[in-house]
Parts: C-alpha cells; sequence; structure tokens
C-alpha cells in the first residue's frame, strides 16, 4: 500500500498571504489620516474605520498561521502496524516443540566417569491387599471456543495499539491511501485519508479520521473539538472520530454539526460488517493478536 505524504502547508497560504499585505495597506492608510485630522477634523471618521479594518485583516492572518502551524505536523514515521494492513510482519517462529535449529549433541556425565551403582535397599515384605477399583479419570474442561466473528466484547480485550491498527486497516480496506499519525504510547491515531487519484504534492487529503479506545467512559465535546480546530487548519471538509466507547448527546449533535461521524463501537460493528469475509477475518487476526 502506497503511502503518499500530506500536501504542504504553504500552498494554501497564498490569499492568506494577500489579505495580510492588504491589511498593512489599510492599517497605514488609517494611521496617515489619523495623523492629518488633527488639521482636519473630518478625516477623524475615516481615519479610524480604516485603522479598525488593517487590524482585523492583520490579525486575522496571524492567528490563521499559529493554527495552522500547531495542527499541521507532519508525520515523521510509519507505525510498526501498519505493515499488518498490507499483509507483511515478522518472520514466523517455529510452531511449539520444534527447534529452530537441530539440537548439539550431548555427553552423559555418567559415561565420562564409571561409578559403580548401588545396590537398591531391601524393603520388608507387606502382606497382598486385594486391588482398589480404579476410579475414572476426571474429564478435562473444554476449551473455550475459537473466536470467528466480530462482537461488542472483542472490544473490551484490546490493548490502544490493537485497536489503533484495527482502524487504520479497517479504513485502508475502503480502497483510500493512507497515511498515519500515531500519538504515542498511550494510544490513538490520525488517519488521513488520500484518493488514489491523486497528484503527489498538489492535491491534499480528501477526508482525516481520529481513533482512539477510551474505555469505560462516553466522549464529551471537548474531545472532539481538538479534531474541528485540525480541519479548519487544514482545510478538510470530512472527517470521522471512532472510538470503542460512545459519545454523549452534546457530543453527538456537535458532531453532526460540525461534518464528524461520530462512530462508537455499535457502529464500528456496523462498519465491519461491510466488508467481506476475508477482510472481516484479517480484521479479526489483528483484534485477536494474531497477527
Amino acid at each position: 500500500m502506497a503511502v503518499r505524504p500530506p500536501a504542504p502547508a504553504t500552498q494554501t497560504a497564498s490569499p492568506f498571504r494577500f489579505i495580510f499585505l492588504m491589511g498593512l495597506l489599510v492599517l497605514a492608510v488609517g494611521v496617515g489620516l489619523l495623523m492629518l485630522s488633527f488639521q482636519q477634523r473630518d478625516l477623524r471618521v475615516t481615519g479610524a474605520v480604516c485603522l479598525l479594518l488593517g487590524v482585523v485583516l492583520t490579525g486575522g492572518y496571524v492567528t490563521s498561521r499559529l493554527f495552522s502551524g500547531m495542527y499541521a505536523d507532519p508525520l515523521a514515521y510509519e507505525p510498526p502496524w501498519a505493515k499488518l494492513g498490507r499483509g507483511e510482519g515478522p518472520p514466523r517462529l517455529p510452531a511449539p516443540g520444534k527447534p529452530a535449529s537441530p539440537p548439539s549433541t550431548s555427553v552423559a556425565i555418567e559415561k565420562l566417569i564409571d561409578f559403580p551403582e548401588p545396590a537398591p535397599p531391601r524393603r520388608p515384605t507387606m502382606p497382598t491387599s486385594p486391588p482398589r477399583p480404579a476410579t475414572p479419570a476426571k474429564e478435562a474442561p473444554a476449551s473455550p471456543a475459537p473466536v470467528t466473528t466480530w462482537a461488542a466484547e472483542l472490544f473490551d480485550d484490546m490493548s490502544p495499539q490493537q485497536f489503533d491498527a484495527v482502524c487504520q486497516t479497517l479504513f485502508a480496506q475502503s480502497g483510500l491511501e493512507t497515511l498515519v499519525q500515531s500519538h504515542g504510547a498511550a494510544g490513538g491515531v490520525t488517519i488521513w485519508l488520500h484518493s488514489r487519484n491523486a497528484q503527489q504534492g498538489k492535491d491534499g487529503p480528501v477526508a482525516v479520521a481520529v481513533c482512539k479506545l477510551w474505555p469505560g467512559q462516553p466522549l464529551a465535546v471537548r474531545e472532539i473539538h481538538p479534531l474541528l480546530t485540525l480541519m479548519t487548519a487544514r482545510q478538510v471538509k470530512r472527517a470521522t472520530y471512532a472510538t470503542a466507547s460512545s459519545f454523549t448527546e452534546n457530543a453527538r449533535n456537535f458532531a453532526k454539526y460540525n461534518g464528524i461521524n461520530a462512530l462508537d463501537r455499535s457502529g464500528l460493528l456496523a462498519l465491519i460488517a461491510t466488508r467481506t469475509p476475508a477482510q472481516q477475518q484479517a480484521l479479526l487476526a489483528i483484534a485477536l493478536g494474531k497477527r
């Protein structure tokens, strides 16, 4: 699966730079008119309006640059589980009970030194008793049946890294090219989705997805708001927030109003059900730690 970096942020800065230059020009005109207003009082209103407009334009440019610099973080590396979705991984270990290499021949110490074997001690003879009837052997507890289908309980046994790998493979199966940014040891990934027909360095991502496990607690608006800020900075119209937990009612309304798909565990199960049986088994193997 090819990896395509996101479009540079400098390509979207030209209209804002023009606004910034216009703001400086209007700001200079406003200062000049205010200085002339000491002689002609009629120019005070016009100078104040120009000064205020220049401050708004330059301040808006500076604010947009700060936000774009804060959230447009280029990806430094591809996490190790990114190869799992492409069928790649570490070499297989030998099967249990089979050595990886032929064992070396060892010589017993008894063959090197000839010690005389001690005579076995004599035991007094005891009267024989009738044999006891054989007790039936206890049946071993049945092993649990292997998991072959997806269920909501699987999310409770996942680690944050397994959940991130499942989400990455799930979005890669949609036919879009993915570029993944890890959030660190605490878990969570940001997945940039690019069209396969996009041109290198010209077309930006068509959507972005944030995936985080969040076990045992519903997500509020404060957890989703950084995704909206990231969408604004990168000018992305569609986004998804995937979690194995749930969302509060206010969080769902906030996500729906801002074009964010709030995907909880039931939504993830519904999305997994749309994949082919082979794709579902590949996701299941990642969730169970078999790949």
